[in-house]
């Protein structure tokens, strides 16, 4: 595919080095240090000027485009930018990604002919609002084609340690992936349960929870006392979020200006509280020792994990930190910390998604991006129905979801109408099956 991407900050040169690999990519970015350093590590076409100016795709005019990608910082900027390109350029597919979340809600994006749109801010506050509802969870993901849930779990203290993997299994929960000393594996079926592994689970969520609360006797059983440190965008965005499910919610934030926009936002459903919070007095005078769960969303990583880190040694069990760095998302784990992806992350992983998704095929990254789900669904009239296919011979695991019962698919099977032909595998095998089943 021929590829735009508009703004080379972090998110728009992580997708211009990942996507360069199988398409044709141009980026475009005022910076021309920045433009100059990536054309020097990775095989795109670089054009240096303003996203907004429709001068800046006078050389493209004669070139036709499979997507249009603008990631820049500025919502307005992106809107506009996919207008000009709409106007001056042939695009047949435009993605942008929006901080403001009203856009989510409004019809603005079918006005402008924007194909796809990324929330990334509220992508996670969503997450870490997932994990009121499965407390001892790392990680909760969704899915468009079933109520099943991809959800992460650590092993604490349980009795379960020495166990197979095996024995986790069953008709509609199964293990497909695990986290040990920093490396994943999607695991065998007589791999033993150790201590401080992080299982990856599939299937029906009440089941998984039930498994959750004996693989992890050390997180809260609830989480009702949750403290957000900083009250910046991202902090907003997740107490806006929090605040719907009947928590008791603490904002710390050092800037004043910040403190008081929160407090018009959040209203009675928060208590903001202006303090330096690096401070180890604030946890006291303030009762946050006594928090369920603690948020750090610093732009920072380091800090994050810092703080993550103080509010362990203060008894805090549930510390989640911004991770805005993937190369920090193994070191966040190793911690004990759950990581939740900050929004620069959330964009960079969705728009892949998207990409990689169409009507009857799903694609989902899992643990730092080091997995990928596939999922085909099997619709009313598609020409699979009766049709028998045989198991791709390199997955390494592989199923068919069929009335909430998952089949191990390593026989022919026949397909019937509502079946799920789900993938698990490591990413670097993603192509090659994706491949496959597109050429079902």
């Amino acid at each position: 595919m021929n590829i735009i991407i508009a703004g080379a900050g972090r998110v728009g040169t992580e997708l211009a080095k990942m996507l360069c690999i199988k398409h044709d990519v141009t980026i475009i970015d005022k910076n021309s240090m920045v433009l100059q350093v990536l054309s020097e590590s990775v095989d795109l076409l670089s054009v240096v000027g303003d996203i907004e100016d429709p001068q800046t795709y006078t050389s493209l005019l004669n070139k036709s485009f499979d997507v249009f990608i603008a990631v820049t910082d500025s919502d307005e900027a992106n809107i506009l930018s996919t207008l000009i390109a709409d106007d001056v350029i042939d695009v047949k597919k435009k993605i942008i990604r929006l901080k403001n979340a009203y856009f989510a809600k409004s019809s603005i994006a079918d006005k402008l002919g924007i194909s796809d749109s990324v929330f990334p801010f509220s992508a996670t506050a969503n997450s870490i609002a997932a994990l009121l509802d499965f407390p001892k969870a790392n990680n909760v993901k969704t899915f468009t084609f079933t109520s099943f849930k991809l959800i992460s779990v650590f092993v604490k203290k349980s009795t379960l340690t020495h166990m197979p993997i095996d024995t986790l299994n069953s008709e509609n929960c199964i293990v497909v992936g695990l986290e040990r000393d920093k490396k994943f594996t999607i695991p065998k079926s007589d791999e033993k349960v150790q201590e401080n592994d992080l299982l990856y689970f599939f299937g029906d969520p009440q089941k998984i929870n039930n498994l959750c609360q004996v693989l992890d006797t050390h997180m809260p059983q609830e989480i009702r006392r949750i403290t957000i440190l900083g009250a910046g965008l991202l902090g907003v965005e997740i107490a806006k979020v929090l605040v719907k499910r009947n928590v008791q919610l603490k904002i710390i934030e050092k800037d004043s200006d910040l403190c008081h926009q929160a407090a018009m936002v959040l209203q009675e459903g928060a208590s903001v509280i202006n303090s330096h919070y690096v401070e180890q007095m604030i946890f006291e005078d303030e009762q946050i020792q006594h928090s369920d769960m603690i948020i750090s969303t610093d732009t920072k990583d380091e800090q994050n994990i810092i703080r993550s880190l103080e509010a362990q040694e203060i008894g805090i069990q549930k510390t989640v930190a911004i991770n805005n760095n993937k190369e920090h998302y193994a070191l966040m784990h190793n911690l004990g910390i759950v990581a939740a992806r900050g929004p620069k992350v959330n964009a960079y992983y969705e728009i892949l998604e998207k990409m990689g998704s169409s009507n009857v095929i799903f694609e989902k990254h899992y643990c730092g991006g080091r997995a990928t789900i596939f999922m085909r669904k099997i619709f009313p009239y598609s020409i699979l129905i009766g049709k028998t296919i045989k198991p791709y011979k390199n997955s390494l695991q592989s199923y068919i979801l069929r009335e909430d019962g998952l089949q191990l698919f390593r026989e022919k099977v026949v397909l019937e109408e509502g079946d799920i032909i789900i993938f698990f595998s490591h990413s670097e095998q993603g192509e090659k099956v994706k491949q496959w089943i597109y050429s079902l």
